[in-house]
């Protein structure tokens, strides 16, 4: 993900999909100078690469020092130098990679970005709502259930507001050789006598990818159950688990589930699963394991 450091205090600040720089209160780099036009700059992902833009400015957006054309794109690349109407408070382009899911706290501006696509807020100890992409676009669980998310679009969670910010649709290239996905591979649950030790290990084009065994392995083994014994009935109707039945099968309350459930998530998104985010699905207050039961071996260890 892009990031911009500022050179006089080394703050560092996320860009997400269109960054708006100015001294309006709405802009999402916010910088109180009056040399600073209410809408100054933006610096937007056009799909393969960032380019800033001066709006119409008094006193010019400078990119290494050269002054931009008024609605004219220039390029950015990494290390390139931006100012604002203000030569001497200089931002560095430290990371120039495609735009993720960013959340702006709005009373006090902290700022939180999706890990491996996957965000959780208020942070990851105490996750009451999930930000991830699925398919072309993001989506937000939240209060068990899960909808469609707008880019800007102000949440309520745990009674504060956070202003997210997402890329407009998820890009997609067709891949010649793709890597694995939640709807390719396999996944084998190794399980103790004791049921104390689940190893998880994924299965993709014959090549296996053993997972290090954490808590939340049995979670989604006890999911993985309920979708292999519900295996006759309907798709859409295999595995459901009621949230609260949930809760009392894994004996924890509803932040050690959350938790657990982002963990797996972020787990296998770092291990490179396409669409990790849909490990578990949501409806209507229920959790199931989304994977078909064909694809789910459960072996003792």
């Amino acid at each position: 993900m892009a990031t911009l450091k500022h050179l006089q205090s080394g703050a560092v600040r996320p860009v997400p999909a269109r960054l708006l720089v100015g001294r309006a209160p709405s802009s999402s780099l916010h910088l109180d100078d009056h040399r600073v036009s209410g809408q100054h700059a933006s610096i937007v992902w056009t799909g393969g690469r960032w380019e800033a833009r001066d709006l119409g400015s008094r006193n010019g957006t400078f990119v290494d020092g050269e002054r931009l054309e008024p609605g004219k794109p220039v390029v950015l690349s990494v290390g390139a130098t931006l100012a604002f109407g203000v030569s001497d408070e200089k931002w560095e382009l430290v990371e120039a990679g495609p735009p993720s899911a960013v959340a702006e706290h709005v009373a006090s501006g902290r700022v939180r970005i999706a890990t491996d696509g996957i965000l959780a807020l208020p942070d990851g100890d105490a996750p009451l709502a999930e930000v991830f992409a699925r398919g072309r676009e993001w989506r937000l669980e939240m209060d068990g259930e899960s909808r469609v998310l707008q880019d800007e679009e102000v949440v309520s969670v745990g009674g504060e507001a956070w202003r997210i910010r997402v890329p407009s649709a998820i890009e997609g290239t067709v891949a010649v050789d793709s890597g694995p996905s939640l709807s390719t591979v396999q996944l084998r649950f190794a399980v103790s006598m004791n049921e104390e030790h689940v190893e998880l290990t994924l299965i993709h084009r014959g090549k296996e990818t053993a997972l290090e065994a954490r808590e939340h392995g049995y979670t989604l083994l006890t999911l993985a159950r309920a979708r292999v014994d519900e295996a006759e009935l309907p798709t859409g109707e295999q595995g459901w688990i009621d949230r609260d039945r949930l809760l009392r099968m894994l004996g924890v309350d509803a932040n050690a589930l959350n938790v657990s459930i982002y963990r797996a998530r972020g787990q296998l998104a770092a291990a490179g699963l396409e669409g990790a985010a849909g490990i578990v699905e949501v409806r209507r207050g229920a959790r199931r394991i989304g994977i078909d039961p064909e694809r789910i071996e459960i072996v003792p260890l």
